[in-house]
């Protein structure tokens, strides 16, 4: 059985690769709708060049299998410590909503200031980057949290009482 120390040195390895290829996403994403947005004012056709798509395929990917081997570790802790405190769902929830409404609403702000500006840079602000990401970065905790939570078989199974016969 692995102890605690364990749990954290492999949880914060996934956070920080996790963050590492979700600001390769949204850095990618970013990039790709400032050309877009530059294309459209200049009346161009948009020419994003492939290794931005790359970069985006590769922080999807690193995303995706960081946040699942994350689910799996905490769950297994779960499973092996059924008694460990574990943060309210409705903290957990508003760790979903509000960095999310966030997250929406920047991001449509910041559209529509790339839209009044005259010439629209295509190097996206690392600034706006990294606001993006730790809001996400919030919202995935959360919801890597509640799934392992929720996920079927994370508790250790019940004994079962025999039924006294009627």
């Amino acid at each position: 059985m692995r102890s605690a120390s364990s749990l954290v040195r492999r949880v914060m390895a996934a956070l920080v690769l996790g963050i590492v290829g979700l600001t390769m996403l949204v850095w990618a994403l970013e990039r790709t709708s400032l050309v877009n947005f530059a294309a459209m004012h200049d009346g161009a056709e948009a020419e994003t060049p492939i290794r931005v798509y790359v970069t985006m395929f590769i922080g999807l990917a690193v995303v995706n299998l960081c946040t699942f081997w994350a689910v799996s570790q905490w769950s297994a802790y779960l499973r092996a410590h059924p008694d460990a405190p574990q943060l309210p769902v409705w903290f957990l929830l508003v760790l979903v909503v509000l960095p999310g409404a966030a997250l929406i609403t920047s991001v449509a702000t910041h559209a529509g200031y790339i839209r009044s500006l005259d010439a629209v840079p295509v190097d996206p602000n690392m600034g706006f980057v990294a606001f993006q990401v730790m809001m996400a970065a919030l919202v995935i905790i959360a919801l890597v949290l509640l799934g392992a939570r929720w996920a079927p078989g994370y508790k250790a199974p019940r004994e079962t009482q025999p039924q006294p016969d009627q």
